[in-house]
């Protein structure tokens, strides 16, 4: 399983690989904007940090506008993954664009039975939407059992990246889920990290620390 990040932020991409958690990268219009207005240079910094693949979305609706700025963004990096929508236009796009060896992530899968127009189509990723739904009072953790199920029996070239993570519970679903690829946004990562129990916990030890004599703590806190 790898671990992406889902942000365009240099600084957290910076940060969290140094924790060994960036096995890759999402972006999406939204992250770009608002880092930079200059995307194109944000993207090409991210290629420049990062191994392996990040993913850049295309912002056209139209199958044609959508190959054509897909060339474009492939030529950025070679670990470019292009993004395309699970639209009819956004499947015209890809298989077009497989034809050129590009690797494409298609996105904005909410149903598993969206992955039934891939059997004969090698995509590379798609990205099932986990934490989005719940804005319209859907749950789609329900159908994770489903997905790997499916992927396998339609074409087990593609590998299954989960998005919108957003908690906790989101991200150790999908661990157990069995995708490929999760991706992680910085601020699912900081709960994570930040778990208000293991803060408690900490400070528990240090007032049970300091209950001790200086004498002692010193003795059993030596470098020596």
């Amino acid at each position: 399983m790898k671990f992406f990040l889902d942000t365009a932020s240099i600084d957290s991409i910076t940060s969290w690989k140094s924790f060994g958690l960036v096995d890759g990268v999402t972006t999406n219009p939204t992250l770009l904007s608002k880092e930079s207005n200059e995307p194109v240079k944000v993207l090409q910094e991210i290629c420049k940090i990062v191994k392996g693949d990040v993913s850049a979305q295309v912002t056209y609706s139209d199958s044609k506008e959508m190959v054509e700025q897909a060339n474009f963004l492939k030529s950025l990096s070679k670990n470019i993954v292009i993004k395309l929508p699970c639209t009819l236009d956004g499947i015209k796009a890809s298989k077009i664009l497989i034809k050129k060896n590009t690797k494409i992530n298609i996105t904005l899968g909410f149903d598993p039975a969206q992955l039934s127009i891939f059997r004969n189509l090698n995509i590379k990723y798609f990205s099932f939407i986990i934490g989005k739904v719940e804005d319209y009072g859907e749950n789609n953790l329900i159908k994770l059992p489903f997905l790997k199920k499916i992927v396998k029996r339609l074409n087990p070239n593609i590998k299954l990246l989960l998005a919108s993570i957003r908690n906790e519970k989101h991200l150790y679903e999908s661990i157990i889920s069995d995708a490929e690829v999760i991706t992680v946004p910085p601020s699912t990562w900081e709960k994570v990290y930040n778990n208000l129990h293991t803060i408690r916990g900490e400070k528990d030890f240090f007032k049970a620390w300091k209950s001790l004599s200086k004498e002692k703590r010193s003795i059993y806190a030596s470098k020596k």
